[in-house]
């Protein structure tokens, strides 16, 4: 009744009123802030005349050298070593620090346990271990074992290996639901946001196989999900003239089923679908309905809801299948079901044909859905998909801190990472480029002016403050605590993420950092973590993490500029570096190598759906050699990973395929 609209219409101008307040409070909050960080942003950083960056001297490679002069022998000079000095604490049985290097001895090649063999060069290169009280090798012997772990470990001859690895079944990730879905129907839905979270598993990523198992709290959802899916598009008169443009019944459905299965449709698979059609036509259904509930029939099939390659056959490498490729191009690069082209190429027995590949991977990146290799695969990998659904401030406080904003940080760095793929930049642009994307409300934050809207748009950046990942939000908010930056989480991420040499996890009982206080504070940060450093124990890892982290100091917890502060930081080699410029300099100059092979790594991963194992360490080197020169031009590497030895071949597992032969 009238009543009612009127009561409604209260409400109405209620919640306008309060948008009103919410957004004057916000503009009002970053003027305050603007003339705040003028006044902070003139303040000189700690020993501002220090230069930029320094590389490393001549003298700084003299310990690498000494360990290429050694030949260890394993049993007479190696395995000594580790018997005295470690496994007294490391066997099978102790395992102290969840180490258990006995069991790792008996396991060949070495290589298998190239991060827990890396760890334990680490730590006797920073005396971290055996532990104070412990009786030490000496110098010559902790020399041996590290030298061994670099020429028999490190330098592994990876010829000797070929295994292309294996994909168990999986379920679509909620990504590739979605996605698959807005593909085959015509309608951007995203069903799938109301399914159980997916979880990252051991890869990294959403898509990873060994997590996406099928659990019973995901049928009703499926079930909900077609009904949902197939009544909108009934709905809809454009969608559903698309769907139903095959002529007869039959041929719609039949063509649905292939795109919907990703593959033919076998007479099995088809009799039933056939049968429920007529089946809901006898009992009185008009056309349209029965075929929109065969429809929802389809979507809750595990054809369609999994992902099932073709099993291998006993014996050597075999290429996958034309379809299967077809599947593994799209998901690795659309996060989606293949195309019709793909599936044409696909039917015509062309997808094993390494040009072909090459000219669809060229035209799948030139199609918008190839956003997905940034705001899934880059999300992921960076952690930066979290700012907002798990990392934020509290709006009350920090009115400042809205969901368009963070939404824009999220979507700055997927559009950049998309934008280096598609436009084949060298790796070293991920960290030092010359522009960004940004909307108003981001460029605000950053306080860049002359950008307005709320569109994204690509915006040249002529200061080092934001160019390259360094300089996102969305990274910086990731690194650190909720209410002040952390250069140890800072330089824990850079050493992880980006470079794939993480540190080795702290030894057992390590005390707390104490970081109350100010940045101004009698103990500053840095002071507090060298008397963190002075145990041997902590002394090696902080090293290398901390310098990272303090480079990135000018930042504050979500990535507003600062001044003030005390940025200076020294890589291992001895390169010194000052602020955000010179960590950009000093990777670039020092670690871009592994800078490269991470990326490499973690795509080659994406794109399997697994995660790597020692024996992927050969692809991951072959496709870096390649790339070097050009300084790792990231679209070409996912070209190389197409055309890669396991994302185009299958075989069975060793042993399964001896116990099939006999």
């Amino acid at each position: 009744g009238e009543d009612s609209i009127e009561e409604a219409e209260g409400i109405r101008e209620e919640i306008e009123w309060r948008n009103a307040n919410i957004e004057e409070a916000a503009r009002d909050f970053f003027e305050e802030l603007f003339e705040e960080e003028e006044e902070e942003e003139e303040e000189e950083d700690w020993d501002q005349d220090a230069p930029i960056y320094e590389p490393p001297s001549d003298d700084e490679n003299k310990e690498d050298h000494e360990l290429s002069q050694i030949s260890p022998d394993f049993n007479n000079q190696v395995l000594p070593v580790l018997d005295n000095y470690c496994l007294n604490c490391h066997d099978s049985e102790t395992a102290k620090g969840d180490i258990d290097l006995e069991s790792a001895l008996k396991r060949r090649p070495f290589v298998r346990d190239l991060a827990l063999w890396q760890n334990v060069a680490e730590r006797i290169r920073s005396g971290d271990m055996p532990p104070e009280g412990k009786k030490r090798p000496d110098d010559q012997q902790a020399l041996i074992v590290r030298a061994w772990i670099k020429k028999d470990i490190d330098a592994f001859d990876y010829s000797k290996v070929s295994e292309p690895g294996n994909v168990p079944a999986r379920r679509l990730s909620r990504e590739e639901y979605n996605r698959t879905i807005r593909d085959l129907i015509g309608l951007d839905l995203r069903p799938a946001d109301q399914f159980p979270m997916d979880f990252t598993g051991s890869s990294g990523f959403s898509n990873s196989a060994n997590t996406l198992y099928m659990h019973t709290s995901h049928l009703d959802r499926y079930i909900s999900a077609s009904e949902t899916v197939i009544d909108a598009a009934m709905d809809d008169e454009e969608v559903w003239k698309k769907i139903t443009q095959f002529g007869s019944p039959e041929n719609n459905l039949k063509i649905f089923m292939e795109r919907a299965f990703r593959k033919p449709v076998t007479q099995d698979e088809w009799v039933p679908i056939i049968k429920k059609y007529q089946s809901n036509i006898v009992k009185g259904k008009s056309p349209k309905e029965s075929l929109g509930d065969t429809l929802k029939v389809i979507l809750i099939s595990p054809k369609f809801l999994m992902r099932v390659e073709d099993p291998p056959l006993p014996g050597n490498d075999q290429l996958i299948s034309h379809y299967d490729m077809a599947s593994r191009l799209s998901f690795f690069i659309w996060s989606s079901a293949p195309d019709e082209e793909l599936l044409l190429k696909a039917k015509k027995e062309m997808l094993q044909d390494p040009k072909v590949i090459t000219s669809q991977i060229e035209r799948m990146l030139k199609d918008p859905r190839s956003e997905s290799l940034g705001r899934i695969f880059a999300g992921e990998w960076l952690s930066t998909d979290d700012v907002g659904p798990r990392i934020r401030k509290d709006p009350i406080d920090n009115p400042w801190c809205t969901e368009s904003l963070m939404a824009a940080m999220r979507e700055e760095t997927a559009l950049f990472f998309h934008s280096l793929v598609i436009n084949n930049e060298p790796i070293k642009r991920l960290i030092d480029s010359d522009y960004t994307y940004l909307n108003e409300e981001l460029a605000e934050f950053y306080r860049i002016r002359g950008v307005e809207g709320k569109e994204m748009r690509k915006v040249k950046i002529d200061t080092p403050q934001r160019g390259g990942i360094f300089g996102h939000a969305s990274v910086l908010a990731t690194t650190s605590f909720p209410h002040r930056s952390s250069p140890v989480l800072r330089g824990t991420w850079i050493l992880s993420t980006l470079l794939g040499t993480p540190p080795p996890p702290p030894p057992p009982d390590v005390p707390e950092i104490d970081v109350d206080g100010g940045r101004r504070a009698a103990n500053t940060l840095r002071e507090k973590l060298q008397i963190h450093r002075k145990s041997k124990n902590c002394a090696g890892c902080h090293s290398q993490i901390d310098p990272l982290g303090f480079a990135l100091e000018n930042y504050s917890e979500f990535g507003r500029w600062r001044g003030g502060v005390d940025n200076r930081g020294e890589l291992p080699n001895g390169a010194r570096f000052r602020g955000p410029q010179g960590l950009k300099m000093a990777l670039i100059d020092n670690r871009l190598d592994d800078l490269g092979k991470q990326l490499i790594r973690k795509m080659l991963s994406y794109a399997l759906g697994r995660q790597l194992e020692y024996y992927d360490e050969a692809v991951v080197r072959d496709i870096a050699s390649k790339l070097k020169g050009a300084g790792y031009p990231i679209k070409d590497m996912v070209l190389e990973i197409g055309q890669s030895y396991p994302f185009t071949k299958k075989r069975l597992p060793l042993e399964l395929s001896h116990k099939t032969k006999s």
